[in-house]
C-alpha cells in the first residue's frame, strides 16, 4: 500500500468530519490510462512545432511559462500559442484511478472539496460516465453554486472544455481583468474554505513555476488541521523545484507529510479504505436487525479482503444503483438494513464472498436496496450493459412484489450488445422470495 495505516485512519478521520480537500496538479493525470502529457513535455512540443518559424531561446523549450509569455507579450497568445501550439488531443484520454477517486468522494460529498490546477476534465469524465453531471468552477462563485449534485471541484487554472482562450499559462496573463478575476475569486473561495482543513495535495509538482507562486499567496491561512503531499519525486526534489510553495505548505499546520507515492495508487488506497469503513457501517445494520431478532451473528465483517472495484459495486448495490451509474451516499442509509440482513444471514449459513456479491448452495446471489419500491419497476431500471457478468439470482431486499410489469408492453427481446434487457438473465425475487428459495 502506498499510505500508511496511521495517515489513513487520519483521512477518514477528515472524510468523517468535512474536512478532505484535494489539491490536484498535472501529475493527476500522467499515471496509465490516461497517459497525459506533463507540463514539460507540452512545453517541449509547443517550443519544437514553432521552431521552423522563429529562432527561439533554447532555454524557452523546458520554460512554459515564458514561452507562453513571449506570444502574449505580442498579442499572438489565443491566435498561435492556444489555437496552434498547444497539443489538446494530448490533453484527452480515459480517466486512473486518481480521478475516480477525487471524482466518488466528490460526488458522495466525502471530500468537502478539490481544487485543481488541471485543464483536462478526466475527473468529470469519470462522473459523466456514471450519470453525474459534474460542472468544474473556474470561479469562487460558481463554486458556490455547482453543489446541487457534488461537492465543489474548483479549476483555478481553467478548463480546455470552457473558455479555452483564458485557460492560465503564463504570469503575465495575471494582468488581464479577465484572468485576474477568476483567478482571484477562486483565491478568495480558497481562503473562505481552507481553514481547519485536511488537505491532500497530489501531482501538483510541475514545471509551472509561476503557479506555485500564485497559489503561495492564495493559501492566506494558516490553520490547516494538516497536510499531505504525495509525489513520486523526492523530498528535495520538491523542496527544489517549488521552495516557495513547500515552505508555505509546511507552515499550514504542525502536521505535514510528504509520501513518495504515486497520486493514482495513492488516492485507490484512500478510496478503497472509504469503501471499506462504508462497507463496515453497511453490515452493522444487518447485524443490528439480526440481533433484535434474537439471533447472533457468527461471521464477522467480510470485506477487509475485497478489491476497490468490488466494494464500489457493493455500495451501489446496497443503495438500489445499477453498475453503469454512481453511488452518491457518504453512508449506508436505514432503508438499506433489510439488504444487509439478507448478507449477514447468507454469511452465517455458509454462504461466501464472490466480489460484490455471494455465493450459497452453487449460485451466484446478488443483493440490491429494494427501498420499499416495486420489485419489477426496481428490475426496469436495471439496464446494466451487457457485457457485465450476471448473477443467477438477484435479491431486491426490501422491495415489494406487486404483480405488476415496469411495462405494460414487454420488450420482446432478449439482451443484446445494443439493448440490454432491464434486470438482465438473473431470477429476480423479494427477501421473502428469497427466504423461501433459498432454504433459509
Amino acid at each position: 500500500m502506498a499510505l500508511s495505516a496511521e495517515l489513513i485512519t487520519r483521512l477518514l478521520g477528515a472524510i468523517e468530519t468535512d474536512s478532505l480537500v484535494f489539491l490536484c496538479g498535472a501529475g493527476l493525470s500522467i499515471p496509465s490510462p490516461s497517459d497525459l502529457l506533463s507540463a514539460l513535455e507540452v512545453s517541449h512540443v509547443c517550443y519544437d512545432k514553432w521552431l521552423p518559424i522563429q529562432i527561439l531561446d533554447p532555454a524557452l523549450r523546458d520554460d512554459i511559462d515564458r514561452l507562453a509569455g513571449l506570444f502574449h507579450a505580442r498579442s499572438d497568445f489565443a491566435r498561435i500559442f492556444i489555437r496552434r501550439l498547444v497539443p489538446w488531443n494530448d490533453l484527452v484520454g480515459p480517466p486512473n484511478n486518481g480521478h475516480a477517486a477525487v471524482a466518488d468522494l466528490l460526488i458522495t460529498r466525502a471530500a468537502h472539496a478539490a481544487l485543481s490546477a488541471n485543464f483536462d476534465s478526466l475527473i468529470e469524465r469519470w462522473a459523466e460516465e456514471r450519470k453525474i453531471a459534474m460542472r468544474g468552477a473556474l470561479t469562487g462563485v460558481e463554486a458556490v453554486q455547482y453543489t446541487d449534485n457534488t461537492s465543489p471541484l474548483v479549476k483555478f487554472h481553467g478548463c480546455m472544455l470552457r473558455d479555452r482562450e483564458n485557460t492560465l499559462w503564463t504570469i503575465d496573463q495575471l494582468a488581464e481583468p479577465t484572468v485576474a478575476g477568476r483567478v482571484g475569486s477562486c483565491s478568495d473561495w480558497m481562503n473562505l474554505h481552507l481553514p481547519g482543513k485536511d488537505l491532500v495535495v497530489v501531482g501538483f509538482w510541475t514545471d509551472w513555476g509561476y503557479l506555485n507562486g500564485v497559489l503561495a499567496n492564495a493559501f492566506a491561512v494558516d490553520n490547516a488541521r494538516s497536510v499531505t503531499v504525495i509525489d513520486p519525486q523526492p523530498t528535495a526534489g520538491l523542496q527544489a523545484k517549488a521552495p516557495t510553495l513547500w515552505a508555505k505548505l509546511n507552515e499550514l499546520s504542525n502536521v505535514f507529510e510528504h509520501v513518495q507515492a504515486s497520486s493514482s495508487d495513492a488516492l485507490e488506497d484512500l478510496r478503497t479504505a472509504y469503501s471499506k469503513t462504508w462497507a463496515r457501517k453497511f453490515y452493522a445494520l444487518g447485524q443490528g436487525l439480526v440481533r433484535d431478532a434474537g439471533g447472533t451473528v457468527a461471521v464477522a465483517a467480510p470485506f477487509e479482503a475485497s478489491s476497490g472495484a468490488d466494494l464500489y459495486n457493493l455500495r451501489c448495490d446496497a443503495e438500489g444503483v445499477p453498475y453503469n451509474r454512481a453511488a452518491t451516499l457518504k453512508e449506508p442509509a436505514q432503508d438499506g438494513a433489510q439488504a444487509a440482513y439478507l448478507h449477514v444471514m447468507l454469511l452465517n449459513a455458509g454462504a461466501t464472498n464472490l466480489g460484490a456479491w455471494l455465493e450459497y448452495g452453487g449460485r451466484s446471489i446478488r443483493v440490491i436496496n429494494g427501498a420499499g419500491k416495486g420489485l419489477r419497476d426496481i428490475q426496469g431500471r436495471y439496464k446494466e450493459p451487457t457485457t457485465l457478468e450476471q448473477a443467477d439470482i438477484v435479491v431486491c431486499a426490501g422491495a415489494i412484489e406487486l404483480g405488476v410489469p415496469a411495462k405494460l408492453i414487454a420488450p420482446g427481446r432478449g439482451a443484446s450488445t445494443i439493448r440490454p434487457t432491464p434486470g438482465g438473465t438473473a431470477r429476480w425475487l423479494t427477501l421473502e422470495e428469497a427466504w423461501v428459495a433459498l432454504g433459509l
